[in-house]
């Protein structure tokens, strides 16, 4: 595997493929693995960048303190620094969906020369519903362990075509194992600290490269459920692109058909090299 040290803690990342590069991050619980099914099908035309945040995944696991999510987009600027991605001709475009959008759209204001373009999911600011769903995590996991905690995030990011068939129980087999190698259960509350205390409302607006706003129609966490923060995005970043993908969930689409949901990203990465 490998690494990169901030200051002795490491942070893991891999690149795959050639061409323009491409930065996948995933959500708080699946991390790289949410790209497993897109990222060959991606590594065809670009560089695929994939990344873990400290205290997660394949990267050091200590936990000195909280993380503030400031923190972990620090965290992406070592791993691009390392890779001589620091702005001018060497700019990336990042690709992130759930909870990593918010690490995307705040390194994307905090970095605009640095980025070519960003294709996100519109969570950038935490209602107290949503926060009610943190504390269902970690109810879940503590009570009832990683299968049960995978079951509800599955209900949520997937399609409602899929969610009770045969494809939902695979997702959520997959999740389970992924969660299990991803973080400790006792890190779920920290981690839930980070992403859902936030309102990036006013990186939104600060936004000045090429965004294309990218979901399914369904599910939970789909473009049918969420529209006020669709438009809310919008009205925030009026030059963005929305893209949504029919019949697919909202946060899960390249999860459940990478096949369908790859070339839409392909071609807004292309017209923005």
């Amino acid at each position: 595997m490998t690494h990169v040290s901030d200051n002795g803690t490491r942070i893991w990342y891999e690149v795959t493929g050639d061409g323009p590069p491409l930065v996948l991050t995933g959500g708080w619980g699946l991390l790289d693995a949410q790209w497993h099914g897109v990222r060959p099908l991606l590594a065809k035309e670009f560089k695929c960048i994939d990344w873990n945040t400290r205290g997660c995944g394949k990267s050091d696991r200590g936990w000195p303190g909280g993380f503030p999510l400031d923190r972990w987009v620090d965290d992406l600027a070592v791993v691009l620094d390392h890779l001589g991605y620091d702005g001018g001709e060497n700019k990336v475009h990042l690709w992130a969906t759930s909870t990593g959008s918010m690490l995307a759209i705040r390194f994307a204001a905090r970095y605009p020369e640095r980025v070519a373009s960003l294709i996100t999911f519109p969570m950038f600011v935490v209602a107290p519903a949503s926060r009610q769903k943190a504390a269902t995590y970690l109810a879940l996991a503590e009570n009832f362990g990683y299968q049960a905690l995978a079951r509800f995030t599955q209900w949520i990011g997937c399609a409602d075509q899929y969610v009770y068939g045969a494809k939902g129980d695979e997702i959520a087999k997959f999740e389970a194992g992924v969660f299990a190698e991803n973080f400790s259960i006792a890190a779920i509350s920290k981690i839930m600290d980070a992403y859902y205390t936030c309102d990036l409302s006013a990186d939104v607006a600060k936004l000045t490269m090429p965004v294309m706003l990218y979901m399914g129609s369904s599910g939970q966490n789909g473009a049918d459920k969420l529209k006020p923060a669709v438009d809310s995005f919008l009205d925030l970043c009026p030059s963005a692109e929305l893209k949504i993908m029919p019949n697919l969930g909202g946060t899960y689409l390249m999860v459940e058909e990478p096949e369908t949901a790859a070339p839409p990203v392909i071609e807004w990465v292309k017209r923005h090299s």
